[in-house]
């Protein structure tokens, strides 16, 4: 069976090289996307999300001057907000969050802790889930954390508590605070629906939402996910699943999944783009009964139960697969992310990058590389369909050969 290590390690180059392997019949077959220019979200339907919302936050009104402004609400923002006061305590930090923290890809993760990226585990990257149990050990927060084998928390609970440490530190967290324009120059602006913040720096922690800001459009794009829980099941049933993180690529699809609380299974899989970076998906009737179908093919004793949470999301990319730093502006605007679904732990790390290289501390250099432009549209449809195409088939030709 293919292992974790083995799906991790597919060939960085495939990605590139899919955009001149992709013709122009996958923008025939996705044609109906292509005159499809929408800013809708897709809403947060998970599991984490379903068991309760925290109480959400003021929004931002009229106008305000900060030391450090941070856009996103997910595990990096926060981090980063976190990392930033306790190197500076007194900072006058505001963290802005369209909707509420963990609303984007934080709070639809697996809340899966690993170590590295999706490619392996670069510079820096080793300890990340270390750094990340030791925050939340230092702080305190109640994420439901099973350390052993593999460590898995609720992200939206982890998100909710990395908010609570960063107010504690001082910071000002509005949520419902839509950022709709930047304003480049010394002094950043940031402006949306009754308010406008200025501030000398300004850390954009969006991830998948990051073009829509008009920030490095041809480095960073969103694909959609999907994931879903089954019903509780019973323990003879649920014992028949491994605890700790499964991959499993059949003639299908590639699936991921962990345990989750109340006796269920949690499995993932898919990755769709839409035209013009589109950050709303609605379900495709056809992907859960697939998804489904493939987790039942690999345990079977699974089959009568159902899923009883189906949600889908945005998570960050790159052109190799790999997290970025980059500037913009004046360079007094540093923006992060592009985890590939590997958020949760390297995102915590990165807003301990992120803090350190706000007082003029280098990451790791593969974080500041280069990265191949994506052209405008519809190349960058053709492009990144073909992409994906290609890593399917190339996760399907390496389960035949396992076999």
């Amino acid at each position: 069976m293919l292992t974790l290590g083995d799906a991790s390690r597919i060939d960085r180059r495939l990605f590139v090289k899919a955009g001149a392997a992709a013709g122009v019949g996958v923008a025939w077959f996705g044609g109906a996307h292509l005159l499809l220019r929408d800013d809708r979200w897709t809403p947060n339907h998970s599991f984490w999300v379903s068991r309760g919302r925290a109480p959400v936050g003021p929004p931002l009104r009229g106008d305000a001057t900060v030391d450090l402004a941070i856009i996103g609400g997910g595990v990096t923002g926060l981090s980063t907000a976190v990392h930033a006061l306790e190197r500076h305590p007194g900072l006058h930090v505001a963290l802005l969050e369209a909707q509420y923290v963990g609303f984007g890809a934080t709070g639809r993760s697996g809340g899966i802790l690993g170590d590295g990226t999706e490619i392996g585990t670069p510079e820096g990257t080793d300890d990340n889930v270390a750094h990340a149990l030791s925050l939340i050990d230092r702080l305190g927060i109640d994420c439901d954390l099973e350390r052993a084998p593999s460590p898995q928390i609720d992200p939206y609970k982890y998100a909710v508590g990395l908010k609570r440490a960063a107010v504690e530190r001082g910071a000002s967290v509005y949520e419902g605070t839509r950022v709709g324009s930047i304003e480049h120059g010394r002094q950043v602006l940031l402006a949306g629906d009754g308010f406008s913040l200025h501030a000398p720096r300004v850390v954009v922690a969006a991830n998948g939402y990051t073009p829509k800001l008009e920030v490095a459009p041809s480095r960073i794009f969103p694909v959609h996910t999907m994931a879903a829980v089954t019903v509780p099941l019973p323990d003879e049933v649920l014992a028949t699943v491994p605890d700790e993180i499964f991959v499993h690529t059949s003639r299908e699809m590639y699936i991921w999944g962990r345990k989750a609380p109340g006796r269920r299974v949690l499995v993932g899989s898919g990755a769709e783009y839409f035209y013009d970076n589109g950050l709303d998906y609605r379900d495709d009737p056809f992907f859960f009964p697939l998804l489904h179908r493939g987790m039942t093919r690999q345990f079977p004793a699974l089959r009568p139960y159902p899923f009883e949470h189906r949600w889908s999301g945005p998570m960050g990319c790159t052109i190799d697969q790999e997290p970025i730093i980059g500037r913009a502006g004046n360079g007094n605007v540093l923006y992060c992310g592009a985890y590939s679904g590997h958020g949760i732990a390297m995102g915590t790390k990165m807003g301990s990058f992120i803090a350190a290289l706000l007082d003029g501390e280098a990451p790791p250099a593969w974080l500041l590389r280069r990265t191949a432009g994506l052209p405008g549209e519809p190349f960058r449809y053709v492009g990144v369909k073909g992409a994906i195409n290609l890593m399917n088939l190339s996760l399907l030709k390496m389960r035949e050969e396992s076999d």
